[in-house]
């Protein structure tokens, strides 16, 4: 009997506490969801610096609203990460009522809550302080309403239809940014097929003096290779025409020598011999004549050996430092005279040499620059005169075959990328200037053949919209139609915004809020 009524008295006891957390929970649970069903206010704003997205339940005095305020930082789009956040509300014949937070909840995330005393027709702040930079976001008049059942009574927010989302918490995440549509000063140009070239100074072309053997010197010239102005790229054992090399030449010399002494010394005793009448004057003529030819041919032989160079041969030297575009010759391989060696590059300046249509000469006044994409990537490389490069010539006869006239600019220190004789897609500024609307190339996507933006309607909701692109000018295209000044385009992610309409379910759900 004990064990039982301690029994029951230990079950009474749990079900007068069940009983009173179901009381506290109902208590609680209608107090909380008041509010429950009334759409949230969500409002986009940039001021100066700082772009807030802020999303909180309608305003009803006396009723707690939470205020999901994010703060960007428009210059590089990263989430404010301090300072305080200040909620405003004033006018309507009221005193104003100031609602503060001294931290964000978390990068970017402001989490104030409001609870507005006076009802009616109010101005709504948001003021940010942030390493002593101020930024007043004004949200405009905003109604506070009486109770719960009056916001109810109020029209609904039209939600537009088929936006994507894509969170704060992910575009801070990703390499993001938005830009605001403005008219630009855009370059007018005309398109052409170009090709990268060695400036006229800039290449050289080593041939072989004369048939021969090549042989390299310690360092084995190989195709890339960096080389100064006078080094010497190997040397050539010539084998002249006759069949004969320096060897041979240099015997023949010795030869010509011994030749030349023997018959000195031969006149030489045939004129002691006529001293004495021992020999007739006519043997004395021959030996003179003899002697004569000697030292012709000692000459000959003497000159063929200095013009030959002794040693390692003829040194191969490349007037010009550069690179070595084209090594055609190999350590003991036998050239023939003229046979081109090496091709020596210099890339301190490289030519672009564009090909511009018949239809388009009219418009090459004074062409002011030139611009392409490295092929690959995705890397413009723009020729500014006299920044980077210059205006080398405009042809004045049209090709009877391609029926274009060659434009030809120089561009100074190119990227060790850019190959000689590549073929690339090229801009050529004509020199006029006109306002027009533009976008960066990063915010233009090719979705099956049709070129989009995807413009932020709302902080986390964005528009895919079609555009039709005119010239280029750099990284900016001109946009003809589909975007209006003030439209916010995303500039850098615009690839993220399409997977996250393509998969949604993979981009997140919700916020950290």
């Amino acid at each position: 009997m004990i064990t039982t009524d301690r029994h029951l008295r230990r079950c009474l006891g749990i079900g007068v506490l069940l009983i009173c957390l179901v009381a506290v929970g109902c208590s609680e649970s209608s107090r909380a969801p008041r509010q429950r069903g009334l759409e949230p206010v969500v409002v986009t704003q940039v001021s100066g610096d700082s772009e807030l997205f802020v999303e909180f339940r309608p305003l009803i005095s006396g009723e707690p609203s939470v205020f999901a305020a994010h703060f960007t930082r428009v210059s590089d789009y990263q989430p404010v990460t301090e300072g305080t956040m200040e909620v405003l509300l004033s006018g309507g014949g009221q005193p104003s009522e100031r609602f503060r937070i001294g931290a964000p909840r978390a990068p970017g995330i402001f989490a104030p809550t409001v609870v507005p005393r006076a009802a009616g027709e109010r101005q709504l702040q948001l003021i940010l302080d942030a390493g002593g930079h101020q930024a007043v976001h004004d949200l405009g008049t905003h109604r506070v309403y009486a109770s719960v059942d009056e916001a109810r009574q109020s029209p609904p927010v039209q939600q537009a239809q088929g936006e994507i989302g894509f969170l704060k918490e992910q575009q801070w995440n990703t390499d993001f940014a938005v830009e605001s549509v403005q008219p630009h000063t855009l370059r007018d140009s005309i398109s052409g097929r170009g090709r990268i070239r060695a400036a006229a100074e800039g290449e050289y072309l080593l041939h072989a003096p004369s048939a021969g053997l090549f042989q390299s010197t310690e360092a084995v010239p190989v195709l890339g290779m960096s080389v100064d102005a006078g080094q010497v790229l190997g040397s050539l054992l010539p084998q002249l025409a006759t069949g004969t090399d320096r060897a041979a030449l240099e015997a023949e010399l010795r030869s010509a020598q011994a030749a030349a002494e023997l018959a000195g010394r031969e006149l030489a005793r045939l004129k002691e011999l006529f001293a004495i009448e021992a020999v007739a004057r006519r043997r004395v003529e021959q030996a003179e004549a003899e002697q004569q030819i000697a030292q012709a041919r000692l000459q000959a032989a003497r000159q063929r050996v200095q013009r030959t160079p002794s040693g390692a041969g003829i040194p191969l030297r490349t007037p010009i430092a550069g690179v070595l575009e084209e090594v055609r010759v190999t350590r003991g391989a036998a050239v023939r005279e003229g046979e081109l060696l090496f091709r020596v590059v210099s890339r301190d300046s490289l030519w672009l040499e564009v090909q511009v249509a018949e239809s388009d000469a009219g418009k090459l006044a004074t062409p002011s620059g030139a611009s392409f994409v490295l092929p690959g990537t995705d890397q413009l490389i723009a020729i500014t005169p006299p920044e980077n490069g210059q205006l080398i010539g405009v042809g004045r006869v049209i090709d009877p075959q391609s029926r274009s006239l060659p434009v030809i600019f120089a561009l100074n220190d190119p990227p060790p990328s850019l190959a000689i004789n590549q073929v690339v897609a090229a801009q050529i500024y004509t020199g006029q200037t006109r306002q027009a609307l533009s976008v960066p190339a990063s915010a233009l996507i090719d979705d099956a053949g049709q070129r989009v933006v995807y413009v932020m309607s709302g902080g986390e909701s964005f528009s895919r919209v079609p555009v039709s692109v005119g010239v280029r000018d750099g990284d900016r295209f001109e946009v003809s139609s589909g975007l209006n000044a003030g439209d916010r385009v995303v500039s850098q992610g615009a690839i993220q915004i399409r997977l996250a309409a393509a998969t949604p379910e993979a981009m997140g759900h919700g916020h950290a809020h």
